[in-house]
């Protein structure tokens, strides 16, 4: 059965479960064309795909990224906002892109830093414990980080952001849409980092399935 993660590819079921494990392994696309003999580009293509999985999943709402993906006005905007909203509940870290934060809110921010007693009054940030501002690489409290009361949280937030930040840096120059796929992959590996991420990935490659168009690994790659 061919294998439709990717169309038009012509890779093994073997080549494809090993993408997915050196995936797993964190190793970069350039170590795993040379390990595999595969092509950086093959390889980074396959890396998109299981990106957009992992951000549904992550999102609970398949058709989230779709619709992100196909939107041009959205994927070309360079005006939108890179700031993200967290959350912590004790067990997982929950990310979302804050597309429609305010100009002067942003212009606050970077004038003020800090200042959750302004923040919390904004009703887009009510969910969130902290926003990270992507641009900058600073993180802004929504929480009063001396309460006992949600110090495992917010120190929770401040070990996601730190190892996010760390793995960001590293990508220069990524565009807006790329930023999200590669926060979301932060978000999976992070809530996951204490787990065999493959029986993992292998929900999330399931996961998608609702939709019309549905991103998989068929049973020749070993994931269903």
């Amino acid at each position: 059965m061919k294998n439709k993660l990717l169309k038009g590819a012509h890779l093994s079921g073997h080549k494809c479960r090993e993408i997915l494990e050196l995936f797993c392994e964190d190793i970069t696309a350039t170590q795993i064309a040379a390990i595999s003999g595969i092509s950086r580009v093959t390889v980074n293509n396959y890396f998109k795909l299981i990106r957009k999985s992992i951000a549904a999943y992550c999102d609970h709402d398949p058709e989230t990224v779709i619709s992100y993906e196909d939107d041009p006005m959205l994927a070309g905007n360079q005006r939108l906002p890179v700031v993200y909203g967290f959350v912590s509940n004790g067990r997982k870290i929950e990310t979302t892109w804050l597309q429609a934060i305010d100009g002067n809110i942003l212009q606050h921010l970077q004038d003020h830093g800090n200042c959750n007693s302004f923040l919390k009054n904004i009703e887009t940030f009510t969910p969130f414990q902290a926003i990270a501002d992507c641009c900058n690489w600073k993180l802004h409290w929504l929480e009063d980080t001396a309460s006992s009361a949600v110090s495992i949280l917010l120190s929770d937030i401040a070990g996601f952001w730190s190892y996010t930040k760390g793995r960001l840096q590293k990508f220069r120059g990524m565009n807006k849409k790329m930023l999200y796929l590669h926060i979301k992959e932060c978000e999976f590996r992070y809530n996951f980092r204490n787990e065999d991420l493959l029986p993992v990935l292998n929900e999330v490659i399931s996961y998608p399935q609702k939709r019309k168009s549905p991103v998989t690994l068929n049973e020749d790659c070993g994931f269903m």
